[in-house]
């Protein structure tokens, strides 16, 4: 079976009669305490009123993609803005109850891309650090005090990494003391196990350039790994940076994390010819038990739920079978959104803004409310915090009440 490797925070607020006993826990990294884009809250609203969930507040942020992260009473994310005459991108922690800044830590110039400039990484929280990852590669320790830096470097004057094509866009992962991360390294350093007191790179493996998805950390059989997909195969590397089991995979640029089937089974999928497919790992023998183009993760993340894959193929939202890979049902009109689930609900937030409530469910898409959330081009996936979802666009960010 696979191990929850981050501890969930419990926190209680008590009110007037009658007494409410409220349970949530932090979102300390991208999607999610277990990086699966799910949480474990359920005292959330089933069904959404016309106008939508009430909002709590608004606020103005950068250019970037950046999810946001929850742990107590902050937010953390990253964006990029004019700091003194230049356009840097940078680290920010809001508060959480009203979404004022509390610091910001710049950290490079501003990567610009024809399909959105600034960051596209999002921080990883553990105890009284972040780390964080700039488009240009700048890999750092801050403290989440007040953003000062612990350590910092570049990938590509380190370890002689070329920045990808739309920027350094992977998502740090850290387990006990060491940071992993897939930074497109020279000489076997493709992805990295770096120590994450000094920024001393403990181990190495592999060369290539740096791919965008993040890597996932699951256990099976008892063996801890960290699953992540390169150009023409998906693999598993252990704790020490050892290859546990490679896989075929397509010569293809792949966005979207893996995704677990518990107890043994991993999802992959992706756009430019490579589609999805399910391998069963037993030892370090994996073994293809479907493949299929019926769902074609670009840049967002499928999720897995009761036997089924919920997910965007290119830009149409559906629902699949784990088992065999056929269709459920197929629904349009989200263009490429992203999404999170809790409590047996689906959020989505659609390419332009709308926010969308459904069932989690196989016999066809319900929808049980629906907002316009945002305007413009939103790429970045809602974060679930303490009864509190999260948005963003590239000009500001927005949190909504959803506890019920």
């Amino acid at each position: 079976m696979y191990r929850i490797r981050f501890v969930r925070l419990l926190a209680i607020t008590v009110c007037t009669a009658p007494i409410v006993t409220l349970a949530g826990e932090d979102w300390p990294q991208f999607r999610g305490p277990n990086r699966n884009g799910m949480s474990v809250e359920t005292s959330l609203q089933s069904s959404w009123a016309p106008e939508g969930p009430k909002e709590v507040w608004r606020q103005p942020l950068g250019e970037g993609y950046s999810a946001i992260c929850r742990v107590g009473d902050r937010l953390y994310t990253m964006y990029a803005a004019e700091n003194d005459g230049k356009a840097e991108e940078m680290a920010v922690a809001l508060d959480a109850a009203t979404g004022t800044e509390i610091w910001r830590t710049p950290l490079c110039e501003r990567y610009d891309t024809e399909f959105g400039n600034g960051p596209r990484s999002t921080p990883t929280v553990v105890g009284d650090k972040l780390y964080v990852l700039t488009a240009r590669g700048d890999l750092a320790a801050l403290k989440t005090e007040d953003g000062s830096v612990v350590w910092q470097f570049s990938a590509p004057e380190k370890l002689g990494s070329s920045i990808p094509g739309w920027g350094y866009s992977t998502s740090p992962v850290v387990d006990g003391s060491t940071v992993i991360v897939d930074l497109g390294g020279t000489e076997s350093r493709a992805t990295c196990g770096i120590d994450a007191s000094s920024g001393d790179i403990k181990w190495h493996y592999d060369s290539g350039r740096a791919m965008y998805n993040s890597l996932l950390p699951i256990e099976v059989d008892g063996k801890q790994q960290f699953v992540t997909v390169y150009l023409g195969k998906l693999v598993g590397i252990s704790p020490q940076g050892e290859e546990l089991w490679q896989h075929p995979w397509p010569q293809a640029e792949t966005h979207a994390m893996p995704v677990l089937i518990p107890p043994n089974r991993i999802f992959a999928s992706g756009v430019e010819g490579a589609g999805a497919a399910v391998v069963e790992l037993n030892g370090n023998e994996p073994k293809e038990i479907w493949k299929s183009p019926v769902m074609r993760n670009h840049f967002s993340t499928s999720i897995y739920y009761a036997d089924h894959i919920f997910g965007f193929d290119n830009a149409t939202l559906k629902c699949i079978s784990a088992t065999d890979g056929s269709l459920a049902w197929a629904k349009r009109g989200f263009g490429k959104g992203s999404m999170i689930m809790a409590n047996g609900q689906i959020y989505l937030l659609s390419d332009r803004g709308a926010l969308v409530l459904f069932d989690a469910t196989k016999d066809g898409f319900q929808q049980k409310g629906k907002v316009q959330a945002l305007q413009g081009r939103c790429w970045t996936a809602p974060s679930l915090s303490h009864g509190r979802l999260y948005l963003r666009n590239h000009e500001e960010v927005v949190c909504y009440d959803i506890s019920s």
